[in-house]
């Protein structure tokens, strides 16, 4: 049956947009399209222990409830030779009916030897691989499991001279479902094709990612005209820098609210694909 069978085709950049998108909350993030500038203080770190448990043996006890995290996150890859022991980091949090597991360990290795090891180790496995790289600052590769219709992930960040390596296994298709309204103060094309929206409400902030294609020559021509829109609304718009693989990145701020806007050559054929990632923090009364 046709339409059967190119079902997953046609699905499979969605789910990875939503699976990246997890993972950018989690601390990976498309080439910092959330934080401006590489501070300190605004890297990523582990929860932080509960006060009342000794550290010497809350380091070795896990609850059923990590155990079972792990379980699920970690079942699709095989463990990494040069690395600390997983952790849990979260579960479940995309809402009803998209079930989502991710772990967390870090490695004195970079991003690229982490990557280079998982993608070796899919292919030995006869999967197809999805994967994406962000510099020498951290990527992803993981493959779609058509029968569970979940993605897995392993995505990397580069951080304070080691690497963070998240682990993650979600259905997300449910999410993709449910319609999600791009909010009135995003500025984003009226032209705008095949849209694709997440919000996420965090503790004192929001974050919130457009996906969609723009009709136009190139992404220089493509991210001259969105910045223009974002002048046109009273944003800041920061210089255009050329990312990898042929594409144009700009930063934007505006009070509360800071991101980055990417636009790539689309492919296959013509046309610019915008990734738009906005975090906007919570101003106290």
């Amino acid at each position: 049956m046709p339409d059967a069978a190119s079902r997953p085709v046609v699905r499979i950049p969605a789910l990875l947009f939503s699976v990246a998108v997890v993972g950018g909350l989690i601390g990976f993030s498309w080439e910092h399209a959330v934080y401006r500038g590489s501070d300190s203080h605004q890297e990523w770190s582990p929860p932080e222990l509960d006060t009342d448990v000794e550290v010497s043996s809350r380091a070795w006890v896990r609850t059923p409830a990590e155990e079972a995290i792990l379980q699920r996150a970690l079942v699709h890859f095989p463990p990494y030779p040069n690395a600390t022991r997983p952790e849990a980091l979260a579960a479940d949090y995309l809402g009803p009916g998209a079930p989502m597991a991710v772990a967390w360990f870090s490695t004195p290795d970079t991003p690229a030897r982490v990557l280079e090891h998982y993608t070796q180790a899919l292919l030995a496995k006869g999967l197809p691989v999805l994967h994406q790289r962000q510099g020498e600052k951290g990527g992803y590769v993981g493959y779609w499991s058509p029968a569970t219709e979940e993605v897995r992930l392993v995505s990397t960040l580069a951080q304070g001279g080691e690497t963070l390596v998240f682990v993650s296994s979600g259905q997300v298709g449910a999410m993709l479902q449910r319609a999600a309204a791009v909010p009135d103060w995003v500025p984003v094309p009226g032209e705008l094709a095949e849209a694709r929206t997440v919000n996420f409400n965090l503790e004192g902030a929001s974050h919130h990612v457009v996906a969609g294609q723009l009709t136009a020559s190139s992404p220089t021509e493509a991210a001259r005209r969105y910045g223009d829109l974002f002048r046109e609304r009273g944003w800041s718009v920061g210089p255009s820098v050329p990312v990898a693989p042929d594409g144009v990145a700009f930063e934007v701020l505006k009070e509360s609210a800071s991101g980055r806007a990417v636009l790539r050559g689309h492919s296959p054929g013509p046309g610019v694909e915008v990734q738009l990632t906005l975090l906007r923090r919570s101003v106290a009364p």
